[in-house]
């Protein structure tokens, strides 16, 4: 009676049961993983500081002003940290992970597959592509614009088709637009605007481009940015109104003084984001575009079909575009995922699944499955590999036994999805095991995230030093976040060793507070002044970090 009653939630709710499963093996997580010092940790400080400063539109960074991201993830950050007192891995992670969800339901009602198994496949693929699922517990803004831009394209789509209310989405089209812009930045008020026109244009309707992007929808977009363009201005004045609209605008687009890569860095990147269903959902790609006529080698015989015309759009110009600008980071790619992944269920849909699409499949997962086994063996036998066991000696908590429970359930995964596909012949069951198996694979691997936290982030590094110690870094990247542990500012020397020494020791008196230094254990060798200082000092290390403590009591102390 059990299973029928679960076998009749599963077929009428199979997103909701696959949501449950996703939330299962993430949770841990969401829960013990530190914040990561390149983004995750600025984004907390830019927080903290708005939250002091009073701050809504102009946000700064160690003081100076900081107009790089647009306010709406941030006001999120902020909204957690005043709601709890604290910052929460665990909430401000649901802000990634719940528009994953969303993204894939709409997508999931875009499809209008009708079989269960194929729609779980589709969800599995989607969640599980690699950028995709790094996206949906990292603290970043990309997946809060995807769901935007996704909801923007779905509600042109219903306005083209003349699906649903249209006074709703002529609506709906220019506030998610915005929305994707107030998230992430100038790629959310491009894209869907782009494969709008393009689609048009392909379809031989150019003439109708206003009715859809037209003046009540442009005038929308024109007032919201309004409001929040005399926010910036109220709030930082007019030169940080410039620096937003056009320093971090047009000098990213056009001569980008961060992530600067060449016009071909995303023919490179598309191949890891989308791993492992990266030769299926290319090779639907170029077929998309090889074959736009009747199927060849198929018993079927339908043309191309408008939805399929406009994922294909939707991704090439997209892709184009951003090769285009000159700042170039793979995560930039991440609102066409969706699109591709959904482009290959109407390749499917109109061929059929066919041999070339076995292949593709089975390469990447065949080595999904070795690379899983080369794991599991290096875990084993590492201790007795002298070479191998040096190389791994840093990290000993990769030995525990959830970290080879990981490798083994990706492994079986790899060989039950290679035996459905090939000797069962469902597809949609070997695509539901790679998923499946990714995602249970993470769920014992984070066991060992409180050790591992020590290369992660600096929590397990600011928990060891003193409360009343000043604190200072030579050879650290980006130093400066540690300040949301430690509540007061680090002082960041970068490499220059000899510029710290003369301003934090030397004439240092025994009456101010005690003073840390936190350095790269690596930088050691290279820098035989800050080796031999931190030898005559107490020191400790924290994963990749050296901490050296410096009292003039003590050190006069020592020197008697």
């Amino acid at each position: 009676m059990r299973k029928i009653e679960f076998d009749n939630f599963l077929s009428r709710h199979p997103l909701a049961v696959t949501f449950l499963f996703i939330t299962f093996c993430l949770l841990p997580v969401m829960i013990l993983r530190d914040f990561t010092p390149d983004n995750e940790l600025r984004y907390l400080q830019i927080a903290d500081e708005a939250i002091g400063n009073g701050n809504m539109f102009a946000f700064t960074m160690d003081g100076e002003a900081y107009a790089d991201k647009p306010p709406l993830y941030l006001w999120i950050v902020m909204l957690c940290r005043i709601i709890l007192g604290k910052h929460s891995m665990l909430l401000l992670s649901l802000f990634s992970l719940v528009p994953a969800f969303v993204t894939i339901s709409v997508m999931d009602r875009w499809a209008g597959l009708e079989k269960v198994s194929d729609r779980l496949a589709v969800a599995f693929m989607m969640m599980t592509c690699a950028l995709f699922l790094g996206m949906s517990v990292f603290l970043r803004m990309d997946m809060l614009m995807t769901m935007f831009i996704v909801l923007a394209l779905r509600s042109f789509w219903l306005l083209y088709t003349g699906e649903g209310s249209c006074r709703r989405q002529e609506i709906l089209l220019p506030v998610w637009i915005f929305l994707a812009l107030f998230t992430k930045g100038p790629v959310g008020i491009l894209m869907p605007p782009l494969a709008i026109i393009c689609f048009l244009l392909l379809r031989g309707k150019g003439g109708e481009i206003g009715k859809y992007l037209g003046w009540k929808t442009w005038g929308i977009i024109a007032g919201l940015c309004a409001v929040w363009f005399a926010g910036v201005y109220l709030d930082g004045g007019k030169e940080y109104l410039d620096n937003l609209l056009v320093h971090q605008t047009v000098g990213r687009a056009v001569n980008s003084f961060h992530h600067k890569s060449p016009f071909w860095y995303y023919l490179a990147a598309v191949w890891y984001i989308v791993a492992p269903y990266m030769f299926l959902l290319v090779g639907a790609l170029v077929y998309s575009i090889c074959h736009p006529g009747r199927s060849e080698g198929s018993m079927r015989s339908e043309r191309s079909s408008d939805k399929e015309r406009f994922f294909l759009v939707t991704v090439v110009s997209t892709f184009v575009m951003l090769s285009l600008f000159s700042a170039k980071l793979a995560i930039y790619l991440a609102p066409i995922m969706p699109f591709m992944v959904l482009l290959f269920v109407e390749v499917l849909r109109r061929t059929g699944w066919t041999k070339w699409m076995t292949w593709t499949l089975a390469v990447p997962v065949g080595l999904l499955g070795l690379v899983a086994l080369a794991a599991l063996l290096a875990l084993c036998l590492g201790g007795r590999i002298p070479a191998l066991a040096e190389i791994l000696s840093p990290y000993p908590f990769i030995y525990s036994w959830t970290v080879k429970l990981a490798a083994l359930l990706l492994l079986s995964g790899a060989i039950f999805a290679l035996y459905y596909l090939f000797s069962k012949e469902k597809p949609s069951v070997a695509l539901m095991f790679v998923g499946a198996s990714m995602l249970l694979a993470v769920y014992p691997a984070s066991s060992v995230l409180p050790q591992a936290n020590d290369w992660i982030g600096y929590g397990n590094l600011c928990g060891t030093i003193p409360q009343d110690a000043e604190v200072a870094a030579v050879q650290v990247r980006r130093p400066g976040p540690m300040k949301v542990y430690l509540g007061r500012e680090v002082v960041d020397y970068q490499k220059d060793f000899q510029a710290f020494k003369k301003a934090e020791v030397d004439g240092r008196l025994a009456s101010e507070d005690p003073l840390v230094l936190v350095t790269r254990t690596r930088k050691l060798s290279s820098d035989k002044e800050l080796e031999a200082f931190v030898n005559g000092h107490y020191h400790w290390f924290v994963g990749p970090y050296c901490a050296v403590l410096y009292d003039v009591e003590e050190t006069t102390d020592i020197n008697k």
